[in-house]
């Protein structure tokens, strides 16, 4: 029997290099998050990062230190068989002579979520649905689940007719100042349950196929150890 664990690590060791890296770094007061690019990987050694310059890594220097432990999320989103590979690391050695390098501990297990149509990955981010025209509340709700042109709403019934109808989803995401919004249009709804007035709509993601992607990648990157 294949071990699923042995292929997540053979798609690990032959990501491409300049692939995109999210970082986490956990502090007991709040996450730090810092974008990146993939320098490489040292097959069951170590996973080389590109450490950055700008104003938010310069900000967050005094906590990027050997031993620190944090959370790695590579977006592989250019190639046919797309995924987010996730892990927990710390740390290895902070490098400077032949380049501004993290060198961070091979990842003991990994968690991989495709990108696809198909894929979807459990959410639990409290979201509302404005009216696209007014910018008016029209339901709150929780965004459940979350695939590259979809998800699945759950909230209050609301008035007339819905279906096919366009509205704007928006997201406040924990420590992020700015909330994340995409026009989206109901596909379906089905009431939860006689005990409650709840109904899950199923939502398709809208707009130019970059933003939809941004959008999602984003929300995905958040479920992940969120």
């Amino acid at each position: 029997m294949t071990n699923p664990l042995l292929d997540e690590y053979a798609y690990l060791n032959k990501i491409p290099c300049a692939t995109e890296v999210y970082l986490q770094v956990i502090t007991p007061i709040q996450a730090i998050r810092l974008k990146t690019r993939l320098i490489g990987v040292d097959p069951y050694m170590s996973v080389i990062v590109a450490n950055g310059s700008d104003q938010e890594w310069l900000a967050a220097k005094e906590s990027i230190r050997e031993g620190q432990k944090m959370i790695v999320r590579l977006v592989n989103g250019e190639q046919p068989d797309a995924h987010i590979i996730a892990f927990q690391t710390q740390v290895q050695k902070i490098m400077s002579i032949a380049g501004h390098w993290l060198l961070l501990d091979y990842p003991k297990t990994i968690q991989r979520v495709a990108l696809r149509q198909h894929s979807r990955l459990p959410t639990n981010i409290d979201a509302l649905l404005l009216d696209s025209q007014t910018k008016k509340i029209c339901c709150k709700g929780v965004l459940t689940d979350i695939s590259s042109n979809g998800g699945a709403f759950i909230g209050e019934p609301m008035q007339g007719t819905v279906i096919d109808k366009q509205f704007i989803l928006k997201v406040k995401l924990a420590n992020e100042p700015e909330a994340q919004m995409s026009l989206v249009v109901v596909k379906n709804s089905k009431k939860l349950s006689s005990h409650n007035s709840l109904v899950q709509y199923g939502l398709n993601i809208m707009g130019t196929e970059e933003a939809s992607k941004l959008f999602v990648e984003h929300l995905v990157l958040y479920a992940l150890f969120n």
